[in-house]
């Protein structure tokens, strides 16, 4: 009789999950979702990434201080609301006041950005300027970089001259073993002078690393201001100099800085003045010094080394006042 319970209270619970299982799942709690933002059309998106123009700053004030302008055009049907964010800032930058108004239909809107730079202008802090209509973001610009592009320029021409050996031990049996050594290594071609560092002759042939002669060649920067050595050179384990000419209406020290893949060495009018020895791909202003340059003409003569994969470097004048010039030559008879 017991049994027979057990089996009648098996089937009974059986029969309950089964009716459970056939009943409607819970209907999902109801909520009001926002509207999806409607996609500019591609003719409004188009004129929307052009809509905004950066005047270039004319000068870093003594204290610091610089403004930032940027000229916003309205090409859609409905006002538009700039609104301005800021990440990452440093020490060496804080943005103080920021001057902004709704632009209406066809209309053109100021944007003004007062701001105090510390002793390190680079790497620049993230800010982003976006148009709002309503609630719906539309369009955003990066406009930093361009506005600081002339006080603070890249150096994008340059002669090069290589590939010279680097000294690289034999290589060794894994990747770890391989970095430690060309960090640690006693590399001669890092450590000595190469025979550019002796005297940049723009003339001069040199032997390279396999032991064949080279001259000095042009190298341009790509629109990102990186200088890829990679393209000439497609040698590991080697280095390569780069000579540039600034032209200075005054002697006085200026702030500077680069980047690399992978060390680096600098040298102004012949006198050492930045060196980094490390395994790292290159970025824009990774590094930051200072130096002086004299009045006239003065020479940048740069070492970059790397141990393999690709092969470049960045550099960076910071002008506050804008009065350096940039050539390939020294030639006294390009003046002022």
């Amino acid at each position: 009789m017991k049994k027979i319970g057990v089996l009648f209270a098996l089937l009974l619970f059986v029969g309950c999950n089964e009716e459970a299982m056939r009943q409607p799942p819970p209907a999902a709690p109801v909520t009001t979702a926002l509207p999806a933002p409607t996609p500019a059309a591609p003719d409004q998106a188009e004129a929307l990434k052009n809509a905004l123009t950066v005047d270039p700053v004319d000068a870093i004030a003594p204290d610091g201080r610089v403004v930032v302008r940027a000229h916003l055009k309205n090409p859609t049907a409905k006002e538009l609301r700039p609104v301005l964010s800021w990440e990452a800032q440093g020490t060496w930058w804080q943005g103080e006041k920021a001057t902004m108004s709704p632009v209406p239909p066809g209309g053109e809107g100021t944007i003004e950005v007062q701001a105090r730079i510390g002793e390190r202008v680079f790497p620049l802090p993230l800010a982003r300027l976006e148009a709002m209509d309503g609630r719906q973001k539309l369009c955003g610009w990066e406009f930093l970089g361009r506005a600081m592009a002339a006080v603070a320029p890249l150096v994008r021409e340059w002669n090069v001259a290589g590939p010279f050996d680097l000294g690289m031990p034999a290589k060794a049996a894994d990747e770890n073993d391989d970095k430690a050594l060309y960090l640690k290594g006693p590399l001669a071609g890092w450590e000595g002078l190469l025979p550019p560092e002796k005297g940049a002759d723009l003339a001069a042939t040199y032997a390279s690393k396999d032991g064949r002669p080279v001259r000095w060649q042009t190298l341009k920067a790509d629109p990102a201001g990186l200088v890829n050595l990679g393209e000439l050179y497609r040698v590991p384990y080697a280095a390569a100099c780069a000579a540039a000419y600034i032209y200075s209406p005054e002697a006085r020290s200026f702030r500077f800085s680069a980047g690399s893949d992978d060390s680096i060495r600098v040298r102004v009018n012949g006198k050492e003045v930045w060196k980094k020895h490390a395994v790292r791909g290159a970025n824009a202003d990774q590094d930051a010094f200072s130096a002086d340059l004299k009045e006239g003409w003065n020479e940048v003569l740069l070492k970059v080394a790397h141990r393999a994969g690709p092969w470049g470097f960045y550099f960076r004048v910071i002008d506050p006042q804008r009065q350096l010039k940039f050539a390939l030559k020294p030639a006294a008879a390009l003046g002022p």
